[in-house]
């Protein structure tokens, strides 16, 4: 059950969102920004009990349900989608993710587990998420499945980067797998997404400086979610299916 109130129904009039990796960071963000535009929120994280600000998001919008969802337990995953089954989710957002322990992803320090924990949150769970909730975006009226992705995994820009390999590799893999199920789900009328959220000044960005001082350019969470629901409510089945928060096509 939702740690804060039973679902609600949906209404025709309420569009519904389902966010993954909800209790902090970006996701506490989408879920907010996607709140006070009169959506109805499915937050999940995988321990509600300790996500303070999710639920004070929720006490403060009765349209926002909490519910426990570690998203690499597929048991888990898929009781959640048979309590939510036939009810319509306009836009599940693939949020959750894991950066991994930096020194176990440098060359000669290589740790498998390490490998496996990352791609496995990273890489396998946002398509198994999509999978389990497929036919709740089919019902809808919008039909989006958004995955949140980094220019950390674009082969484009990688540069002379050599470090946090796993992340990185993490990230090309969804966005393949992210385009393959965009294939798949194109005549059930589904439109599927990458969107890059930019630089954000969240925990995950703080590992990754590992001490080095924030870019000029970082962004709040809330600036960068903004940005990201406004392009999830401008997207067509027309638009580049790979984006920067800003609408810039994202390079691969």
């Amino acid at each position: 059950m939702g740690l804060v109130r039973p679902a609600a129904a949906a209404t025709a009039s309420r569009s519904v969102a389902l966010v993954t990796g909800a209790n902090r960071g970006i996701g506490l963000a989408l879920s907010t920004v996607l709140a006070d535009k009169g959506w109805r929120v499915i937050a999940t994280c995988r321990d509600p009990a300790h996500a303070d600000e999710l639920k004070a998001l929720s006490a403060k919008h009765s349209a926002v349900t909490i519910d426990r969802l570690d998203v690499t337990d597929i048991a888990a995953l898929d009781a959640l989608a048979a309590r939510y089954r036939g009810q319509p989710i306009d836009v599940l957002i693939n949020n959750a993710g894991i950066l991994g322990d930096p020194d176990a992803q440098q060359l000669g320090r290589f740790d498998q587990k390490t490998f496996e924990d990352v791609l496995r949150v990273n890489a396998y769970a946002p398509l198994r998420v999509a999978q389990a909730f497929l036919d709740n975006v089919a019902v809808s009226q919008q039909k989006k499945i958004i995955t949140l992705t980094s220019r950390a995994g674009s082969i484009a820009v990688v540069d002379q980067a050599h470090d946090f390999y796993f992340y990185r590799m993490s990230k090309s893999a969804s966005n393949m797998s992210m385009r393959l199920l965009q294939n798949d789900v194109r005549p059930r009328g589904i439109l599927v997404a990458l969107i890059s959220p930019g630089p954000v000044d969240t925990e995950m960005n703080r590992e990754w400086r590992r001490g080095a001082p924030p870019p000029t350019s970082l962004q709040s969470p809330l600036q960068s979610a903004a940005a990201v629901v406004k392009l999830i409510e401008q997207l067509t089945q027309e638009t580049a299916h790979a984006l920067n928060y800003d609408g810039e096509e994202l390079p691969w």
